[in-house]
């Protein structure tokens, strides 16, 4: 066997213990990929496996964001004691979906007091239109949901999680918890490599503290999260990347509001919101690509 197939069988053998970035990996949990490395004899040095399938010392991977990941767990023992902060001008991400399981609003309180830069990032995309028509392409249920990659939007499912915006954005790690609700965004597994796609916790998971900028978290509209955790989902990557929904979960709308509209948006989140032929992406599923 090749050393190409090796690593690419590893990679696959050990997806469900990785995390999505912009490249449909946003991390490996370094002890997990060192141990199981370790034991099937590959490695007498610690390593770890690139989202490209490449062998890289993980000495860069480690310090990584070190400080923060050391504050995150100073902040974890102190009893998790994090101040969110509040402000009532903080801008709204509000994302609509039409499809089911999931239809509904979910909006998300951004906090420039975290990550200025990628909160700046985001709504510029978002007033671009840039989030528009795309899926949640991995779905997994207890972990989170990630989204936001325009190639998610054509016909192709083996794309989803390999697209990017053209601006990356520096890292912005902080000593904020990844617990229920909170919005990190994914990365392509090194430094300063934010591009636009975003991830919603499901549930509580400290392993990601300190390594993945966090932009602020859900303040209406868990239900929808919880109801897209039940779709059907390619567990085994069938039809393309492991964990994507069968059917396309689609964010219709991803808009900028104000605290005021967005609870007004809440309330009217029932009418209807698009006339004229609804067919779309949405109504296909992976077996009929």
């Amino acid at each position: 066997m090749s050393s190409s197939a090796l690593r690419k069988g590893l990679l696959k053998r050990l997806s469900s213990e990785t995390f999505l970035d912009d490249e449909d990996c946003m991390d490996f949990t370094l002890s997990q990929t060192r141990r199981r490395m370790t034991a099937i004899g590959l490695a007498t040095t610690l390593v770890i496996l690139g989202c490209d399938g490449s062998m890289k010392s993980d000495r860069n991977a480690d310090s990584r964001g070190a400080a923060n990941r050391t504050a995150a767990s100073s902040e974890a023992k102190s009893g998790g004691t994090f101040a969110w902060p509040e402000d009532p001008s903080h801008p709204m991400l509000v994302v609509d979906i039409e499809s089911e399981p999931g239809r509904g609003t979910i909006t998300i309180e951004l906090m420039p007091e975290l990550a200025p830069k990628t909160v700046a990032h985001v709504i510029e995309l978002a007033e671009q239109g840039y989030y528009d028509g795309t899926t949640f392409h991995r779905v997994i249920p207890g972990f989170m949901i990630q989204g936001g990659d325009p190639n998610s939007r054509d016909r192709d499912p083996d794309n989803d999680g390999q697209g990017n915006s053209e601006l990356s954005v520096d890292d912005e790690f902080g000593a904020a918890p990844f617990v229920r609700g909170v919005v990190g965004m994914g990365n392509k597994g090194r430094r300063n490599s934010t591009g636009g796609q975003f991830f919603i916790m499901h549930a509580d998971n400290r392993n990601l503290d300190g390594r993945y900028t966090v932009i602020g978290r859900v303040v209406d509209g868990m239900d929808v999260v919880d109801a897209i955790t039940t779709v059907s989902i390619d567990r085994i990557g069938r039809w393309g990347p492991k964990d994507r929904p069968i059917k396309n979960v689609v964010m219709t709308s991803v808009a900028i509001e104000t605290r005021e509209t967005a609870e007004a948006h809440r309330n009217s989140e029932n009418d209807p919101q698009h006339g004229g032929n609804t067919e779309s992406l949405s109504d296909h599923s992976l077996a009929d690509l």
